[in-house]
């Protein structure tokens, strides 16, 4: 088994996630409050916190420049859209980036941040690719039909921009995450370990909608 046929036949619930997203039911039915756009920008702001130090952390376990390729960009892109939420977006709805750094994080968000912080120190690196690809796989999922949905709806521009710009899954992660994970099989990773970790983020996410969308 190599790396595509790992990634072709890991199961990802894109449908069923996109389908009972909370939050894209409320914009569609230009239902959305600030509340709910405010524990957008917090959730996303705590969580990043967590993925700074989760792929700059494999970056270091793995440096070869197939793993690191794709952690670094990864990392790269969240830093991207750190800087856009703090210096464009926050303000849009009356945050600020150092009320958040003070903000008390919630069980939902808590529980992805523990999760993905283990996987920084105990994946291995195809496992973690896996992981990585399932996740932008479900957020781009979301984020496309909740941009367009949010643009209907009348939020602050900032906001639906934020969202559009994770509208499309990265080719790099895509393309780089099958990869990695041939790199971890020819690294002696069994196909069973890479496959441990990903199940677990459609559950964490939808825990992370939910927030979002109720509090």
């Amino acid at each position: 088994m190599n790396g595509s046929a790992i990634v072709d036949e890991f199961p990802v619930a894109v449908r069923e996630h996109v389908e009972n997203n909370e939050l894209l039911a409320a914009a569609r039915a230009e239902q959305v409050d600030l509340n709910q756009l405010k524990r957008l920008l917090i959730a996303e702001f705590q969580s990043q916190e967590a993925e700074f130090t989760t792929y700059s952390t494999l970056v270091a376990r793995f440096h070869h420049e197939v793993p690191g390729s794709l952690f670094v960009f990864i990392a790269d892109t969240l830093m991207a859209a750190r800087r856009f939420l703090v210096q464009e977006v926050l303000g849009s709805v009356g945050l600020t980036a150092d009320e958040l750094r003070r903000t008390g994080i919630s069980p939902q968000v808590k529980r992805f941040t523990e999760f993905i912080s283990w996987v920084a120190l105990h994946a291995g690196a195809g496992e973690a690719a896996l992981l990585a690809r399932t996740d932008f796989v479900l957020w781009c999922g979301v984020c496309a039909p909740l941009a367009e949905a949010l643009d209907d709806a009348g939020v602050p521009a900032e906001v639906q921009q934020y969202v559009q710009q994770y509208a499309e899954l990265p080719p790099e992660v895509a393309d780089g995450a099958v990869e990695v994970v041939d790199f971890g099989l020819a690294a002696g990773e069994r196909p069973e370990w890479i496959t441990r970790s990903a199940p677990a983020m459609e559950p964490l996410l939808r825990g992370f909608w939910h927030f979002v969308a109720a509090g």
